[in-house]
């Protein structure tokens, strides 16, 4: 029961990730939400197929469709402290600001409130043109940001300084010190051909042999394997 009721309060996140994804794209005009509640194999409704509301479903409907949407990426979203992770904003806009100038500030927040990116910047808003039609997409910023700090999630904010107030403008990524990592002293048995994966478990000063299906392993012999091309 715990895990279904996780997967249905996750679906809450993924649905406004996805519609992020939509809403930030230039090229599309509008988007269609059909699908209320789950049919009998498929989990994509905002209620199950008892029509009960899935945990945070309505609030993140509400919150995606926003008519001045902030819509954050950060990819990847696991990195070790020290490593860069893209930080992307793009500001959805369904003809809600006059044409102007608008003051913002991007943030970085880790665990305790430590701020480890800053930046201030300014959204424009050109006049309207005659017989052509406003962009409902703004691509504000993107930029390679090197994360360094302690271990724990960290937040990526965008908001206005003045003049505006959006939603969204809120997502989370995590990063890890490699110290808190703990060692792995058991052998990895590497069952397949990945010399990719290979490299990088000796890189990480992981004892790695290739599978020998002529051999049976023991029972703290990890088996790793990667997924088939398009998994």
């Amino acid at each position: 029961n715990d895990f279904f009721q996780k997967c249905l309060a996750r679906m809450a996140g993924l649905r406004k990730l996805g519609i992020n994804a939509l809403r930030s794209n230039p090229l599309i005009a509008g988007y269609s939400l059909t699908m209320c509640y789950d049919p009998l194999t498929i989990g994509e409704g905002v209620t199950t197929a008892f029509r009960e509301p899935k945990p945070g479903a309505f609030d993140a409907v509400f919150d995606s469709f926003y008519p001045l949407r902030w819509c954050l990426f950060a990819e990847p979203v696991h990195i070790y402290s020290g490593d860069t992770v893209t930080l992307e904003a793009v500001l959805a806009n369904e003809d809600q600001l006059s044409p102007g100038e608008y003051p913002v500030r991007l943030q970085v927040v880790g665990p305790n409130n430590l701020v480890v990116f800053d930046q201030n910047l300014a959204v424009t808003i050109p006049p309207a043109i005659e017989g052509e039609e406003r962009p409902f997409a703004i691509p504000v910023f993107k930029q390679d940001v090197v994360i360094s700090g302690p271990t724990g999630p960290y937040r990526f904010l965008a908001d206005f300084e003045k003049g505006a107030a959006a939603a969204g403008g809120d997502i989370e990524f995590n990063v890890m010190t490699r110290a808190d990592m703990p060692p792995v002293a058991t052998e990895v048995l590497l069952w397949s051909d990945d010399s990719e994966l290979e490299a990088w478990l000796q890189g990480e000063d992981i004892s790695v042999k290739p599978f020998d299906s002529g051999k049976v392993p023991s029972r703290s012999v990890i088996l790793v394997s990667t997924p088939p091309a398009g998994g």
